[in-house]
């Protein structure tokens, strides 16, 4: 699939409804771009943490509990220290990943003028839900609305949502180093966020490679796509 033709985006909009919204969608337009960066850079520091971790502690070491028992003081320090690093940059993967789908919505929004129709909506209650409904009322752009409300309906993007909402609100899903004692794991050591329960319902402690991998592929697919479509309705808008 061809990328986001952002410079397209930013012509038929000054054309089409001037200047002012052109700045508009701009600034958040840049932020979904920016939260991509972000949400792929502190995942591949995650990662690098936890490999750096193996590599400079657990080199023959068949369990990390050994780490405990021997009461090395370096080694136990070097844990924490690499647990805190490496959990402040899953909860940041995470909450710039959920981060995404409302903030490509107002860019949708600003580029298809809602905020200068009837139906406009105040500025705090701007959200995917809400934009995909104002869409829904203008014919020009009316095709937007189902992908849009999709971008929010990924296999794991509820416990996505669950962890990042969970960590904003109440407490932090701590991250977990988890060990494999079955040799039924591909990777006998993994970095995983921590079971918890939010609103009555209880999540599991799942990887956080096999949590954000494929919720971080799916948006960026799904974002283009749109992305191309609101080019479209652009077009025959002008």
């Amino acid at each position: 699939m061809a990328p986001w033709d952002l410079s397209e985006t930013y012509q038929l909009v000054r054309r089409t409804f001037g200047p002012a919204q052109e700045s508009l969608t701009r600034e958040s337009s840049r932020s979904v771009t920016d939260r991509q960066a972000f949400s792929s850079y502190h995942f591949s520091e995650a990662m690098r943490l936890s490999k750096a971790f193996e590599r400079n502690y657990l080199r023959g070491v068949q369990t990390i509990l050994e780490i405990h028992v021997d009461r090395s003081k370096t080694k136990e320090r070097a844990f924490q220290i690499y647990m805190v690093k490496a959990g402040a940059h899953s909860v940041a993967a995470i909450q710039s990943l959920h981060a995404i789908p409302d903030i490509f919505a107002h860019a949708v929004y600003f580029a298809s003028a809602q905020n200068l129709q009837p139906h406009a909506l105040a500025e705090w209650d701007i959200s995917l839900p809400r934009v995909a409904t104002c869409l829904k009322q203008d014919k020009a752009f009316a095709t937007l609305e189902t992908p849009l409300r999709a971008l929010q309906s990924g296999p794991r993007w509820f416990h996505l949502a669950a962890i990042s909402n969970m960590s904003k609100h109440r407490s932090v899903v701590r991250a977990t180093y988890n060990e494999d004692w079955t040799g039924k794991r591909d990777k006998p050591r993994e970095l995983h966020v921590s079971t918890f329960e939010w609103h009555g319902k209880k999540y599991p402690a799942v990887s956080l490679q096999e949590l954000l991998e494929p919720e971080y592929a799916r948006l960026m697919k799904a974002v283009i796509s749109i992305a191309h479509e609101l080019n479209t309705c652009l077009r025959g808008a002008s």
